[in-house]
């Protein structure tokens, strides 16, 4: 996790972390609105962001030989921010369990109407074993606003296509490796988006995205996507790892 050079100003509560973003366009897609790979970096950016300002961000635990992972995502979407726009995100932990830490976010544009609500799950994982470490320890770090939801809803497990359609294997890529040497949570995102139905994305609205991020892909393996429509609105995809048919992703794209 690393902050944006794309920052333009921060406003730092215990419990409350908020950040100002400009849509650069490394954000956006090619409709110049904000992609959904765009709002898992921008989501991850400002969730390290606050971690650090906390004491548990990237370089804090990596002393203590640890590293943050995403388990799981929600987001809803209500309305889009279009490429230079400026939007602010306010994020803060929930309460925790025994190994996993929640987090939700709220994105607003500059006159305050909500963009985006979403809600996440997140372990710490050891970095010689990649064991998940307890989290309800740090509790009292987290600052925890009390009865405070964006997603006001427990994260699912996703179901993965039954009626596969599948694309052809491709390579994990340098590009794709994150600082923990690993495929990073976007990338997986990147990759089910991109198998998509091109009409479906210049049609179609994604007004939910859910993903389950369940196994760690690393440089030199092999994976295939694997989707399904399974109604009219709803998107079933995983990514699949080759040599051993592992789901890496399970995601549900709901469209409007």
């Amino acid at each position: 996790m690393h902050q944006s050079n794309n920052i333009q100003h921060i406003d730092i509560t215990p419990s409350i972390y908020t950040n100002h973003y400009r849509l650069r366009i490394n954000y956006v897609d090619g409709c110049k609105k904000l992609s959904l790979p765009g709002l898992f970096i921008v989501l991850q950016e400002i969730a390290g962001e606050h971690a650090t300002s906390l004491g548990f961000g990237y370089e804090q635990l990596q002393h203590e030989g640890q590293f943050w992972v995403l388990a799981k995502l929600k987001a809803v979407l209500h309305n889009y921010p279009q490429w230079d726009d400026e939007i602010r995100i306010d994020t803060w932990s929930k309460e925790p369990e025994l190994l996993t830490a929640f987090r939700d976010f709220e994105g607003y544009d500059q006159k305050g109407k909500l963009l985006f609500s979403a809600t996440s799950a997140w372990h710490i994982l050891n970095m010689n074993t990649n064991r998940p470490q307890r989290v309800d320890t740090r509790k009292e770090a987290f600052h925890i606003p009390a009865g405070k939801y964006a997603v006001n809803e427990k994260l699912q497990k996703i179901p993965l296509p039954t009626k596969i359609s599948a694309e052809a294997s491709k390579n994990v890529l340098w590009s794709d490796i994150d600082v923990n040497m690993h495929v990073n949570n976007t990338r997986y995102i990147q990759w089910v988006t991109d198998a998509l139905p091109l009409d479906l994305l210049l049609h179609r609205t994604a007004v939910e995205i859910e993903a389950n991020f369940l196994q760690q892909a690393k440089l030199g393996d092999q994976y295939y996507i694997a989707h399904e429509q399974t109604d009219a609105d709803t998107t079933l995809m995983a990514a699949v790892r080759t040599s051993d048919h592992r789901e890496l992703v399970a995601a549900r794209i709901v469209w409007q």
